[in-house]
């Protein structure tokens, strides 16, 4: 063995007695981690039988984890209208409505609870005192503070790589926006509005998606607080060419016909030029990696003529990567049924595009352009995309948005299931 091999080789054994150590030492158990309430957690071994009543804590760990680990989530974590995680979030076995639920909460036997941080200190204790480990998460304000509690979650449960790689996946999606959109001479101007006149304002992660987007936030520029009502005259001085009106308002069903039947905002530029949007606070809202979806949104309603931009690569149902080259020129359902969502939403465009139903994949045919659709995951035709095969409501938001991507409309689809999540808050109400 020469002198060169004999130094490979001597190195190859250093970095085997190296690496697991350093294995080792990264996931060293028990740990102490400080919660979002200040407190000192200190958590055994890898938990698994998780529980979490925040949504937060569901939309980040979920994807993270999987949800085999998962004892309970929390109700919200199942509605599509509020949840990024609704179809994962239905494979878990129970749901639990509060943290006051606190007797549900201890039958379960959970290795670990997260709840909020705003939970009442008295339900915290009570978990306590009954040997659970309780673990309050906070509530992260911007892009920042959003990766900080990815990685902080990851650690405390034991999958601290794995957070490390959806905040890179995460930081790239922003990259790929960022370079879509380009530089812009002059930014478009966007306002922001829930029930109440109640906004984003400075510093606020509604702010920071309308700024990672391109665009400028009137309540920056205006000097608005975080959080504060503005007044309907602050919103006709500033005149934002875009308005997002929150989308998720169970506690007040009236406010967006409210702000539409307003006669003050009548002569906006946003009203005026058909640029009033009726956003995703699934995605807009969130606290977890999913803020990602709403710099997609933001973008999309800002900059529509760049963004988004073929070529696009998506999952689909299947868990498949598609890349769909260019704009389709035919769209075919593969054994789907007339009256389908697909033709629903083709519809919806207003564009040329018709859906051709075909029995199976040799009614197809060959075109350089043309995009397949079907529920089936074993079709045999490349880039082919598989749809959720039910009919749940997680799963037509879900194929909603798989179809929006593969056909680059996003705006489309954003309104779509907005009016969608709607009529199902309508319904539960009464």
């Amino acid at each position: 063995m020469n002198k060169n091999r004999i130094l490979i080789f001597l190195s190859l054994l250093l970095l085997l007695a190296v690496v697991p150590f350093a294995a080792a030492q990264e996931g060293e158990w028990p740990r102490t981690l400080v919660d979002g309430l200040g407190t000192e957690v200190t958590i055994n071994e890898p938990p698994q039988k998780i529980l979490s009543v925040t949504l937060s804590s569901d939309e980040v760990l979920l994807p993270l984890i999987g949800p085999e680990r998962f004892v309970a989530v929390t109700s919200f974590a199942t509605d599509p209208g509020i949840s990024n995680v609704a179809l994962t979030a239905a494979q878990v076995p129970n749901s639990i409505e509060a943290a006051s639920d606190t007797e549900k909460i201890i039958s379960l036997e959970p290795d670990i609870v997260f709840v909020a941080s705003f939970t009442a200190p008295e339900v915290i204790q009570q978990l306590r005192d009954a040997g659970l480990t309780v673990f309050a998460t906070g509530f992260p304000i911007g892009l920042q503070q959003i990766r900080d509690n990815i990685n902080l979650l990851g650690q405390a449960v034991g999958a601290e790589e794995a957070a490390e790689a959806m905040i890179a996946d995460m930081d790239a999606q922003l990259a790929e926006i960022s370079a879509a959109i380009g530089t812009q001479e002059t930014a478009v101007s966007a306002l922001y509005l829930t029930p109440g006149n109640y906004t984003s304002g400075i510093d606020s992660t509604i702010s920071e998606i309308i700024i990672a987007a391109g665009g400028l936030d009137v309540t920056v520029a205006g000097g608005v607080t975080q959080f504060a009502p503005i007044t309907d005259e602050f919103i006709i001085e500033q005149n934002p060419a875009v308005i997002l009106l929150s989308g998720w308002t169970p506690w007040d069903p009236t406010f967006i016909d409210t702000f539409k039947n307003n006669p003050a905002f009548a002569s906006l530029n946003a009203v005026t030029n058909n640029r009033v949007y009726v956003a995703s606070d699934a995605h807009l809202t969130t606290v977890s990696q999913f803020i990602v979806e709403g710099v997609k949104d933001a973008a999309a309603y800002l900059y529509p003529e760049q963004y988004p931009s073929f070529p696009i690569t998506m999952t689909d149902a299947a868990g498949n990567e598609v890349t769909v080259e260019g704009e389709p020129a035919a769209v075919y359902g593969v054994a789907l049924t007339s009256g389908s969502l697909l033709e629903e939403f083709v519809s919806a465009m207003g564009s040329d595009l018709t859906v051709s139903l075909v029995d199976d994949e040799a009614g197809v045919t060959s075109s350089e352009n043309a995009l397949i659709f079907t529920e089936s995951t074993e079709s045999v035709l490349p880039g082919v995309v598989v749809l959720y095969d039910g009919d749940t409501p997680a799963e037509v938001v879900a194929n909603t948005e798989i179809i929006s991507q593969a056909l680059g409309e996003r705006v489309v689809a954003l309104d779509w299931i907005a009016q969608y999540t709607d009529e199902l808050e309508a319904q539960a109400a009464g």
